[in-house]
């Protein structure tokens, strides 16, 4: 069985959705804390919130993780992290990989940013966006995890205490054997993280060709996803989400998803933005939330977010951020005790604390509503999710999830 760790909630659905999308029969957790799953699984992904926590924080959840894994089965791990590789110069992708791979012994680390279905490559072990390198796009100002530079063996040699390498294309355009033998080559010269060149996802098939008996691999939903058609796949037993009145809950900043936001509210459906004032706390801007939701038609969608371009934001509201992820988090919680039952939210700071709040910790995966954005089932709650990554979707994405539950 498969087993995933990543470091954030929106990167570990989309990784489900990758193992899904190949046939295994997928459990997303979103706590270590969980029992026996109810239902057989393939592959099991536990999404935590380690991307930007102090360093030892974030290996002591990963290390926690691991062991729940492997109490679950999970003969195979995988450390899952965003394809624009979101990380400061101190970590947390090298620390937790390399802590890993200590308590797995896995002398020999294969990892890779590159996810083709959504746009991301490797060449000469830089990173692309499309035809942008990193560097050149809006994630080098991202106010957690800037990322101003290209090169991802670099990147990762700033976090890691063992030497890095890389794969270049030409040995894994030659197959698998070559990268086998270049496998060995490098663990001959004390290599612990190989970075791989990959911008198609024939390339990816044949690293995963290559990697097969390796017990830890890290990178995007790129790899794994590619490592998950090697597996026998069981089937799938998500059960799809009801029709209903959807409520669409935004917080994230990207560029798509306010693109989003524009499209759903030019097409003349409901919504409310949440902005703070100074003084305000997250309770009271959930209590007007709601209660804007509650004056809405009954069987209409509705957006409330609060996204907004960088040159909207407040700056006399102090940790803003929190406080509007917070305030995200009640919304849903009440909107689910209303018996809201279709629920998307955009943004991985604001799915997590989303997921914090209706006390989620395991979910089926089903069905994807965009590449690496699948609807996920919280029977406990019985509140159907989508969590989706701030820039993954297209721009009426939103539009037509409202559509397809008949409340828009």
């Amino acid at each position: 069985m498969i087993g995933v760790i990543a470091d954030d909630v929106t990167g570990a659905t989309d990784v489900a959705a990758a193992l899904r999308r190949a046939g295994l029969r997928t459990l997303l957790a979103l706590d270590t804390e969980i029992d026996e799953p109810a239902v057989p699984a393939d592959g099991i992904v536990i999404g935590l919130k380690t991307r930007s926590l102090p360093v030892d924080e974030a290996v002591a959840q990963s290390l926690a993780a691991l062991a729940v894994l492997r109490r679950h089965g999970a003969d195979r791990i995988y450390v899952k992290y965003c394809s624009t590789f979101d990380s400061t110069d101190e970590g947390n992708i090298g620390p937790i990989t390399e802590a890993i791979a200590d308590a797995l012994q896995a002398g020999l680390v294969v990892t890779t940013p590159a996810a083709p279905l959504h746009g991301r490559t490797v060449y000469r072990g830089h990173l692309f966006v499309g035809d942008v390198l990193l560097a050149e796009t809006h994630m080098r100002e991202h106010p957690v995890t800037p990322m101003r530079d290209s090169s991802v063996p670099r990147l990762l040699a700033a976090q890691c205490t063992a030497p890095v390498g890389l794969l270049p294309l030409e040995i894994v355009q030659r197959g698998a054997d070559a990268v086998r033998e270049a496998l060995e080559g490098a663990r001959a010269e004390g290599i612990r993280h190989l970075v791989a060149d990959a911008i198609t996802d024939a390339d990816l098939a044949v690293l995963a060709g290559a990697l097969d008996g390796e017990p830890l691999v890290a990178g995007s939903a790129g790899l794994v996803g590619a490592i998950a058609l090697r597996q026998t796949a069981g089937g799938t037993t998500a059960p799809a989400p009801p029709s209903g009145r959807t409520a669409i809950i935004a917080g994230s900043c990207s560029r798509r998803t306010l693109e989003q936001i524009d499209c759903f509210v030019g097409s003349g459906k409901p919504s409310h933005r949440v902005v703070a004032e100074p003084g305000d706390t997250a309770e009271l801007l959930a209590a007007r939330a709601v209660e804007w939701w509650d004056r809405q038609p009954s069987d209409a969608a509705a957006l409330i977010y609060s996204s907004s371009p960088a040159a909207q934001r407040r700056h006399d509201v102090p940790g803003a951020g929190e406080l509007y992820e917070r305030t995200a988090g009640l919304i849903a919680s009440q909107l689910s005790d209303r018996g809201v039952k279709r629920m998307l939210i955009a943004g991985g700071e604001t799915s997590g604390e989303v997921i914090r709040a209706l006390g989620t910790t395991v979910a089926v995966v089903g069905e994807e509503v965009a590449p690496g954005a699948p609807w996920i089932h919280d029977e406990a709650r019985d509140v159907h999710l989508v969590l989706k990554s701030g820039n993954f979707g297209e721009e009426d994405l939103f539009v037509e999830v409202a559509r397809q539950g008949r409340g828009a």
